[in-house]
């Protein structure tokens, strides 16, 4: 693939980025074109991602949902929730709006599953550094992927921000955690609403980002 767009500066003023990295009161573009972070989709929500943006690789993070028919369990699955959640799946409704590959030219659409429990981290730094490896594989091959857990903030924050530093060598954990964060308020923006999001959303996940980080760089000086 191309290269990768460079960050934009900080500190983010996301009133500045609206046109480039906003998308919709639940997702924003964290890498234009490339990595969207946002909400689990929904029949209302699902159109719009699959109609306006080229997001074909959809990454699920939900501990407490079971894995799509057809989709692919990242480092046999993560964690799952003992009693999952009966929520609609939304793979069919991206499959019925995509157009087929043969006319558009694009990938089929891909969906993985690597659960996470809500408010907590992934089970170990391995697994996790096993699953933003293939992220970021998926990422050099030219997939965008779109990453979510309930709400688009903590768990999707984190994988994110960990992803972050695999594609861009020159983040540290803090910088990486600052863009994943402030990125985040760009829905603020598009709905027009004034919340604050935290995301990662636990401190505990912020600290697992670090860690993340500590292993990466140490591995790559060796």
């Amino acid at each position: 693939m191309a290269a990768l767009p460079s960050l934009p500066p900080l500190p983010i003023n996301p009133s500045d980025l609206c046109e480039s990295h906003g998308f919709s009161n639940t997702a924003h573009w964290v890498v234009p074109n490339v990595l969207m972070q946002g909400a689990r989709p929904t029949s209302d929500t699902t159109p719009t991602i699959v109609a306006k943006t080229n997001c074909s690789t959809f990454v699920s993070l939900q501990a407490e949902c079971v894995p799509v028919e057809g989709g692919l369990a990242l480092d046999d699955g993560g964690a799952r929730k003992e009693v999952p959640i009966d929520l609609p799946s939304y793979s069919q409704d991206v499959l019925s709006f995509v157009t087929s590959e043969s006319s558009s030219g694009g990938p089929s659409p891909a969906f993985l599953y690597y659960g996470i429990i809500g408010d907590q981290t992934a089970k170990s730094l391995d697994s996790l550094s096993n699953v933003v490896t293939t992220l970021a594989d998926r990422v050099h091959s030219g997939e965008s992927l779109y990453i979510h857990c309930g709400g688009g903030a903590g768990r999707a924050g984190l994988v994110t921000a960990c992803l972050l530093g695999v594609l861009y060598d020159e983040l540290d954990a803090e910088i990486a955690l600052e863009y994943t964060n402030d990125l985040c308020q760009l829905r603020n923006v598009v709905s027009g609403e004034d919340k604050h999001y935290n995301s990662p959303e636990k401190e505990v996940q912020r600290e697992q980002v670090r860690e993340f980080f500590k292993r990466i760089r140490a591995e790559k000086k060796k």
